[in-house]
């Protein structure tokens, strides 16, 4: 089975596709890929490059291109998360996952019932390390790009960003139901799942969301844990808006 990987257009030369740095260390010492075996390579349009590898040094793989592969599908719905900050490896659980099932971006809010506090360098050190988390799983869910992630933010920031629609609050236990949500937002190409940290939303949060358009949306009769909220939005997002099951 050949290797997937993303890449950019500076490492096309002429006709070789030429991997350095962590690329380089995690095909040769990770996958271990040798001389003769087959990398798929994906660039940020969706182009698949199909290669063989011709070269191994102590810094560089080069793989010769042979052709091109089938085109990765266009995402028919841009979906952002955005959940609130949660403790150690359930954070970095949320952004494997989201990857994994597609998400556009993901955008971590501050909450007021978030366990984690950081100040602004904190934050821009976990937004780093959940980028990396990220790049990993595109790959290995076979994207062409990893989703967008950006440091934490303050509710009432995000809230007053131009240009955020069709904002979902996902509510444990109100709100409308999805089929009636569905109804009523049918055919949007882009989309903002808010989700609550451990303990929820408080009031006064709710009412910021609800005041700035929101709708509430009510899944499941279960009460999610944080981190599994996350995850069953994206999934009923991408089964609703974008083309899943189809």
């Amino acid at each position: 089975m050949s290797v997937f990987i993303s890449i950019m257009p500076a490492d096309c030369v002429e006709n070789s596709i030429e991997l350095r740095g962590e690329r380089y260390h995690h095909l040769a010492r990770v996958c271990r890929v040798r001389v003769g075996e087959e990398l798929r390579a994906a660039l940020p349009d969706g182009r698949v490059l199909l290669t063989v590898v011709s070269e191994i040094s102590t810094e560089a793989i080069i793989a010769n291109v042979i052709g091109e592969g089938e085109r990765l599908p266009e995402q028919r719905c841009r979906i952002t998360l955005c959940p609130a900050v949660l403790k150690g490896e359930k954070m970095e659980l949320v952004v494997q996952k989201a990857t994994e099932l597609g998400a556009y971006a993901i955008a971590p809010l501050w909450a007021e019932r978030c366990i984690p506090r950081w100040d602004a360098k904190q934050g821009k050190e976990r937004a780093e390390r959940w980028s990396r988390i990220a790049a990993s799983a595109a790959e290995q869910s076979e994207r062409a790009l990893p989703p967008i992630v950006t440091p934490p933010r303050v509710l009432a920031d995000f809230l007053a960003t131009p240009g955020v629609r069709n904002i979902f609050l996902l509510h444990e236990r109100e709100g409308q139901t999805l089929t009636q949500v569905a109804a009523a937002h049918a055919g949007i190409i882009e989309l903002a799942l808010l989700i609550g940290p451990e303990g929820g939303w408080t009031s006064g949060e709710t009412e910021k969301i609800l005041a700035a358009g929101a709708t509430p949306l009510h899944i499941s009769r279960q009460v999610f844990r944080a981190e599994t909220a996350s995850i069953a939005a994206l999934v009923v997002a991408q089964l609703t808006w974008g083309g899943w099951g189809e």
